[in-house]
């Protein structure tokens, strides 16, 4: 009976051992099994938020694109037709497969009611300055004749950004090759040549600032003339200097950080003294602005079409050639050699970069008001 009973108790142990053994692992699976579903869901949530981001990017860029592309300019009045959307009563509407099989839709929304001209609160004339709200969409499309809210379209993902866009200004003080803060402290050497052109002048500065010292060539139409115009930044440009460089192609410290060769008809930032020389050279096209003081160094080979706006002291050793417009508000030094340093004022460039530079530009950047659904 002993022996029995001991063998019954061995064989209940058993049986728990087994019961315990296998409620473990059912367990051990059931977490393995929820964490994959968890990661494949979070997965699939991020992927859709990224996408309702793109989106509502996305449709920042169309408007900006619209703004620039109509034929009144600054615009006073933000009315997409139906050539410019999906939807002109909504606004401007955007909407694309992301993945088919599933009726995965992107889509993106600039509603009229969200697009203000904010240009009075920034102390700027009407149609200046424009605040854009975009709202990103990804929703699984049941009823393809409604939009993402719509009965039986679930939204996966949201996302509601904005931003501001601007008129980018070009005011020069006097339509000059050279139009220097001061006539006293500009000195152009033999080799240095300053030409305005028939329709430009050679060098212009304020009244009752002397006169500039001249070894070479200034011609133009006057060769020297005054000027009441304003030098500031803010007055050339129509913006502050933060504002600017928001809405510039390239910020850098100095000279050293940029790519060789720029972009053409780019807007470049230099936020403190920029000295090119014959390893690091100053080519481009568009509007260099330098804060600090620009020195171009002898055998550098310097050549820009644009405008050039510098805030302190401006060198010029030969060869370089600066056609488009320069203004200086320190020092002027077209210093001598054996080539040409030049200026040479050309209103074709500028009137280009009008076309391309001045019109609008994201001002600030874009950020999210919202995160929506995820």
């Amino acid at each position: 009976m002993s022996r029995g009973f001991h063998r019954a108790e061995r064989g209940a142990a058993l049986v728990i051992v087994l019961f315990a053994s296998t409620l473990v692992l059912l367990l051990l699976v059931t977490a393995l099994t929820i964490t994959r579903m968890s990661g494949r869901m979070t997965a699939r949530q991020l992927t859709a938020q990224g996408n309702a981001y793109n989106a509502a990017s996305a449709g920042m860029t169309n408007a900006l694109s619209w703004f620039v592309h109509q034929r009144v300019q600054p615009v006073v009045s933000f009315a997409p037709t139906g050539t410019d959307t999906e939807n002109a009563t909504i606004g401007i509407v955007r909407t694309y497969t992301i993945f088919d099989p599933g009726r995965v839709i992107g889509r993106y929304e600039v509603r009229r009611t969200a697009v203000t001209d904010v240009s009075a609160r920034r102390g700027r004339s009407a149609g200046t300055v424009w605040r854009i709200e975009s709202n990103g969409y990804v929703y699984v499309q049941n009823n393809s004749n409604a939009g993402p809210g719509a009965s039986g379209n679930t939204i996966l993902a949201q996302r509601t950004m904005r931003t501001e866009i601007q008129r980018l200004a070009l005011a020069l003080p006097a339509n000059a090759a050279l139009s220097a803060i001061s006539g006293r402290n500009v000195n152009v050497s033999a080799s240095g040549r300053i030409l305005g052109g028939t329709n430009g002048i050679g060098i212009a500065y304020p009244p009752s600032t002397g006169t500039p010292r001249v070894n070479g060539t200034v011609t133009g139409n006057p060769a020297q003339n005054t000027t009441n115009g304003s030098f500031s930044l803010s007055s050339v440009f129509g913006v502050t200097q933060q504002e600017l460089i928001g809405m510039a192609d390239i910020v850098v410290d100095d000279e050293r950080d940029l790519p060789d060769p720029m972009p053409t008809m780019s807007l470049v930032v230099i936020r403190g003294n920029a000295t090119f020389n014959p390893t690091k050279r100053l080519n481009g096209s568009g509007i260099l602005v330098v804060l600090g003081n620009l020195t171009l160094n002898p055998q550098s080979n310097a050549f820009f079409n644009g405008l050039i706006w510098v805030g302190g002291q401006l060198t010029i050793s030969p060869p370089s050639s600066l056609t488009g417009a320069v203004i200086a508000n320190g020092n002027v030094q077209l210093s001598g050699g054996s080539e040409i340093g030049e200026i040479d004022y050309d209103a074709s460039i500028l009137d280009q970069i009008r076309l391309q530079k001045g019109n609008y530009l994201f001002s600030r950047t874009p950020w999210i008001v919202n995160k929506g659904n995820g």
